[in-house]
């Protein structure tokens, strides 16, 4: 589709028309402009999965246009600086050594996934806004009941998405009700005490934002960290990048963030006619940005399918681009760069116990994910 340099017409699951944009100048020009919408219930909004039906009544902050998002965006994105997230860094750094201390007393193979990036994660992005690890854990054996074993995944999501959001939307403003009461150093105490006092913004309205904040700061940084240790331990030479040019590593990480771009599929609605890449898009068609692909566009990234720790990735769109950038896209480059730099500096022998290839979910899913990693030292 890309080397047609034009938007590719395409069919959904459901029969659905839809414009594919794969051109990285195309997925910049849809991203920045704000004649498309990301309203998921706008007319014509697309959805490229049946999965997704149940999210068009439960609007986040990502499936919000503007006045509204630009009101919510404007409220949080302070808490997200790179100043901030730096001041961050040895928090995450000392999470990690404790991570790394455990994974030392324990018997060969380990799980990596369960022992280090799963939790890793989970307490950052817990300390961050402000509630205990352990408490989320409790909330979610409570309330969360797996699928069972006749149950797909699809049927399964729809059944129970809506109440899935409503309680961990209850939970949040539980959380936000004792903040209010104890308040301390993290992103929820300041939000309530600059923007929910002052009315600027509803406690259902940040009860909102910590949820979007929590589950795009979890999923899409774990599967990124097991899925780029999972390459660099079958590349030997990027890998000796990232041990001996530390120097380096902010660029390495922006270069693994291009090659694989887990979150890969923005989806937007035109509210006007508009001309991409030399195609009229007309008002109301849907419009699919696989920005792993435009991550791939040769003219952008010269022999983009090989993934060179050395090349300069800037512009990359694995966190989008526009006003709908991700949020915490520093939150998570911080996170990456410490935790592959301490990891392969404390366990330098690090290795997998099966080839890479061989990783992977028992089924499909929204990201690629890879459930278990188990590695020797």
């Amino acid at each position: 589709m890309r080397s047609t340099g034009a938007p590719a017409r395409r069919s959904l699951y459901n029969g659905d028309k839809v414009w594919v944009i794969t051109r990285h100048d195309q997925a910049v020009a849809v991203l920045s402009d704000t004649r498309f919408s990301s309203d998921m219930t706008r007319p014509g909004f697309p959805l490229y999965t049946e999965l997704l039906e149940a999210a068009r009544a439960l609007p986040t902050l990502a499936t919000m246009d503007p006045p509204l998002h630009t009101r919510l965006r404007k409220a949080v994105i302070g808490e997200f600086t790179m100043r901030r997230m730096n001041a961050l860094r040895p928090e995450i750094q000392r999470i990690a050594d404790e991570l790394i201390d455990d994974m030392l007393t324990r018997q060969q193979p380990v799980d990596m996934v369960a022992a280090f990036s799963g939790p890793l994660v989970d307490r950052v992005i817990c300390r961050l806004l402000g509630f205990s690890s352990s408490a989320m854990q409790e909330f979610v054996a409570t309330n969360f009941v797996p699928p069972g074993p006749r149950e797909t995944p699809i049927a399964f999501a729809q059944a129970n998405l809506a109440s899935h959001m409503q309680a961990t939307h209850k939970y949040f403003l539980q959380v936000i009700d004792e903040l209010e009461h104890e308040p301390a150093d993290n992103v929820l105490s300041r939000m309530i005490a600059r923007h929910v006092a002052s009315g600027e913004i509803t406690r259902d309205e940040l009860a909102n934002l910590a949820f979007v904040i929590f589950a795009a700061g979890q999923g899409p940084t774990v599967a990124m960290l097991n899925i780029g240790v999972a390459a660099l331990l079958e590349r030997p030479d990027q890998l000796e990048i990232i041990k001996t040019e530390p120097e380096r590593l902010s660029g390495a990480v922006e270069e693994l963030l291009r090659y694989f771009s887990v979150l890969d599929l923005l989806v937007r609605v035109a509210v006007e006619d508009v001309e991409i890449g030399g195609t009229l898009i007309r008002r109301g068609d849907g419009v699919i940005v696989p920005n792993a692909a435009a991550n791939r566009d040769e003219d952008m990234y010269p022999d983009p399918d090989t993934l060179d720790l050395h090349r300069s990735a800037r512009h990359h769109l694995a966190f989008g681009h526009g006003i709908h950038q991700c949020l915490g896209a520093n939150l998570a480059r911080v996170e990456l760069e410490v935790a592959y730099s301490t990891l392969f500096r404390r366990l330098p022998g690090l290795r997998l116990t099966v080839p890479a290839a061989e990783l992977g979910p028992p089924q499909p899913g929204p990201l690629p994910e890879i459930h278990q990693i188990f590695v020797t030292w």
